[in-house]
């Protein structure tokens, strides 16, 4: 990996496992159909702490955390975030206060 390389965690946990394979895939081929295996690392994580707000998905650097993701945007975030910078606003997470 090269320098400026984003890293997608995704929450593999109890709860996001059951219905996160389909994003998972979506993200690879994503990844795949956009060329972009040498600026990302697609990452299994253990469980991100978000449960309800499942399937949850971070990026690094610089901490971008999407919720609810579903397997179309996890597309959107590989073509939009992973390839452009610009983080996609329709699955970001807001933590209640």
């Amino acid at each position: 990996m090269q320098s400026g390389t984003k890293r997608i965690y995704v929450c593999h946990g109890p709860t996001c496992v059951r219905q996160v394979r389909p994003v998972w895939q979506a993200l690879l081929d994503e990844i795949r159909l956009c060329r972009l295996a040498d600026r990302c690392e697609l990452i299994v994580s253990g469980c991100q702490g978000r449960c309800e707000d499942g399937p949850n998905i971070n990026v690094y650097p610089n901490l971008t955390k999407y919720a609810h993701v579903t397997p179309e945007q996890g597309r959107e975030i590989v073509r939009r975030h992973i390839a452009q910078d610009q983080p996609v606003t329709a699955c970001l997470y807001h933590e209640a206060w």
